[in-house]
Order: structure tokens, then C-alpha cells, then sequence
């Protein structure tokens, strides 16, 4: 991408490559001090650089890369810098991680932070062919240690409506789409997931514009998200959140309710099962 006026990796980038940082740490078990022992810096750098407040140098990237990345966030650094990448996928990923809702609409595939790690596995294998089985692997493993997170805080409270194309496709085989099906089911017995399915024989059908996602936070004013396979797009645009909202509802009003929705699913799994 991404260099700014002065050569150097503006702020996006930093912060993204940031809040990997923080994620992979977090995920090991180290505070603060103790990875800036390993990777011989001190405490207050790697909080600025958790924070997007500093560009790390090429020696700390190498040390972190070593102690938490084991060649991930090399490759992330290459990412951000070469291009746009995948500097927007990490910044809607924080969006999530410190909304207190989010109301998505798929069309296709579960969302991402309700994938089991075969069925993501599944899922990037056929959508990205030309990635090796080894990058496949790593980026469901990592999605798979996402949806763990999520599932386990707190909030954000979660609100799906899932078009009735995402139980009719068999990503990954009947055995795959059956421990998914298991994993949503679980999911919404905590209470922090409220599930619905629009049949697709359903004659009225709002939710021709496509996958999009309403995030709302505390302290900020509500976004939403449309993402296709190259970029998403963030509109913050009061009217036009509104009107998303608008048709989340109408696609609420004419979805299964949430009860005859889990049964659905049951009754899927019996028949992948049968």
C-alpha cells in the first residue's frame, strides 16, 4: 500500500499489523512485559506498537515475528505494505471484537465467527484454489481461534439471518456441514447468537442487495459493512445505515422465527446423519 507521503507505512497499516500483534500475544499468554523481554524491546514500545502509535522497526518485526508469528506476521507486514490487502479485514475484524452488536445478513456461508475450522477450511479451499493446502490450513486455524474468542467474550450479542442457499450448499461434504450445523446449535444455547433462516420458498424476499453486516458500538455511531471478495466497504452515512436497518428488519419479519429456525437445522443434521 501503501507508504505515505514520507515513504514510511501510514497509520492504517500500523494499526492493523498492531492489533495482530496484540491478538498473537493474547493467544500466547504474554503480558506486555514479558514479549518485550523475548523479543528485546521494553513495554512501552510494544504498546505503542499494539496501539498503531509508532512504525516498528524491520529488527522488532523480525523479533516479534519469531516469539509470536512463526512467519505470519511477515507475511502480514508484506501484505499491508504491498498493497491494500488486507488492511480492511482486520480493521471491520476490530469493529466486531469491541461492538456491543452486530446484525448480519449471508447469503452463501456462515459468517465467519460461527465457521467450524473444517468448514472454513472448506470454504477458502474452494473460494481461493490457488493457495497451498499449508496457507489453507493456517488461515482456518486462525479463523477457527477467532470464532473461540468471540464465542467465549462477553459481546458482542449477535443477531444472523441466513438466506436458505447457506444450508442447501454442502461446503466440504455432509460430515463437515453436519459438526457446523452442531457448532451453531451450541453457539445459540448460550444466548449470545439469535439464528434465522429465510425459507427459500419464501416469496418476499428483501435481502436481494447482498451480505452486509450492522455493527453498533457504545461510543460510536453505527457502521455498515458490505464486503466482497477483494475489499469491504464501510458507509457511515446516518440515512443509509437506516435504511439497512430497515430491510434488516423486513428480512427478520419474513425469516423463520429463531425457534423454527434451530429446528430447521436439527432436521438437517438428521438427514446428513441418516
Amino acid at each position: 500500500m501503501a507508504p505515505n507521503g514520507n515513504g514510511k507505512p501510514d497509520k492504517r497499516v500500523c494499526t492493523a499489523y498492531g492489533s495482530e500483534v496484540r491478538r498473537l500475544r493474547e493467544e500466547a499468554g504474554f503480558t506486555q512485559t514479558a514479549l518485550a523481554r523475548r523479543a528485546k524491546s521494553s513495554k512501552t514500545t510494544i504498546s505503542d506498537v499494539e496501539r498503531g502509535r509508532v512504525t516498528p522497526s524491520p529488527q522488532l518485526r523480525a523479533e516479534l515475528d519469531e516469539v509470536l508469528g512463526k512467519g505470519r506476521l511477515s507475511h502480514l507486514w508484506k501484505e499491508l505494505t504491498v498493497s491494500d490487502g488486507e488492511i480492511w479485514k482486520y480493521e471491520i475484524a476490530e469493529m466486531i471484537d469491541s461492538a456491543s452488536a452486530v446484525y448480519e445478513y449471508e447469503v452463501l456461508v456462515f459468517p465467519a465467527y460461527l465457521q467450524t475450522e473444517a468448514y472454513a477450511q472448506a470454504i477458502i479451499r474452494q473460494g481461493a484454489p490457488w493457495l497451498p493446502s499449508a496457507e489453507v490450513t493456517q488461515l482456518a486455524q486462525e479463523r477457527w481461534k477467532r470464532s473461540q474468542r468471540l464465542a467465549e467474550a462477553e459481546q458482542p450479542k449477535l443477531w444472523v439471518v441466513l438466506d436458505g442457499a447457506v444450508l442447501a450448499r454442502r461446503y466440504g461434504g455432509p460430515t463437515v456441514i453436519a459438526e457446523q450445523l452442531k457448532h451453531v446449535l451450541r453457539l445459540v444455547d448460550h444466548d449470545r447468537v439469535s439464528l434465522q433462516l429465510v425459507p427459500p420458498e419464501e416469496p418476499r424476499h428483501p435481502g436481494v442487495s447482498g451480505a452486509y453486516k450492522l455493527i453498533t458500538t457504545e461510543h460510536a455511531p453505527d457502521v455498515l459493512v458490505a464486503e466482497s471478495i477483494r475489499e469491504g466497504h464501510v458507509v457511515t452515512n446516518a440515512l443509509e445505515v437506516a435504511h439497512y436497518r430497515m430491510q434488516f428488519a423486513a428480512l427478520q419479519g419474513v425469516a423463520l422465527g429463531p425457534a423454527e429456525t434451530l429446528t430447521r437445522l436439527r432436521e438437517e443434521i438428521k438427514g446428513l446423519e441418516s
